[in-house]
């Protein structure tokens, strides 16, 4: 376990992806350079792009980011956000298509008390991934078997008493990288579904605040990831 980073005091914070470019009502030209090259120069770019929309006094969860704390929401911000996201949706009325899956794009960050952000959720992730963690708790496999939360992904495997989480890979050749208890995992997927539960209540105020004739428990639960839970 030397060459393994044993995580503690862990949590899942449930975050959602503020694309710049699904914001911003201006031509800007993205900085260029990486966001770990250039994390201030991409804070700036993207805190102009979503001022466009009206959301401000807002941080990411680490300069460069585009994914934020869903705790760290004002009903204000919220209220933009979804406005944003539902239009380039196609409207409310695109909420109730038999053919969609209204999921808010993000997922659940891995972060320490020692380390803070550990692993953001990555491409083609959103906030229903927070079954593929709670399937994790209570994963006991030998062999390495996929974590989803978007690609690159992680893989996890079970040694007595940690479960293994690789690093982020798109090959079959995963490399073993942090170690968590699946207790401690379990009280963090439990943290994390009862702020996706506050959420989806104050979404299901604002669909009904924004004209939403459907019914907005339930699509709130559904925007969140929770519709199945």
């Amino acid at each position: 376990m030397s060459s393994i980073i044993e995580l503690h005091g862990i949590e899942l914070k449930p975050v959602v992806e503020l694309e710049p470019s699904s914001f911003s009502t201006e031509n800007r030209t993205s900085p260029q350079g990486s966001f770990r090259d250039m994390p201030d120069a991409w804070d700036h770019y993207w805190r102009a792009s979503m001022a466009d929309s009206g959301i401000t006094e807002i941080n990411p969860i680490f300069p460069g980011s585009w994914h934020i704390a869903t705790a760290e929401f004002s009903t204000f911000n919220l209220e933009k956000y979804l406005g944003v996201i539902v239009d380039d949706w196609g409207g409310l009325s695109s909420l109730d298509n038999r053919d969609s899956r209204p999921v808010l794009n993000g997922g659940l960050a891995l972060c320490s008390k020692d380390s803070g952000v550990i692993v953001e959720p990555t491409c083609c992730s959103d906030l229903g991934d927070i079954a593929n963690w709670k399937a994790a708790v209570a994963f006991e496999g030998e062999h390495w078997e996929t974590l989803w939360i978007g690609h690159p992904w992680l893989s996890m495997k079970f040694r007595q008493p940690w479960l293994l989480l690789s690093d982020l890979h798109e090959s079959n050749d995963p490399v073993e990288r942090w170690a968590v208890k699946p207790d401690e995992l379990g009280h963090a997927v439990s943290a994390a579904e009862a702020e996706l539960s506050r959420l989806s209540k104050v979404i299901a105020s604002v669909l009904v605040n924004c004209g939403y004739k459907g019914d907005a428990v339930s699509m709130s639960l559904k925007l969140v990831g929770l519709d199945d839970e």
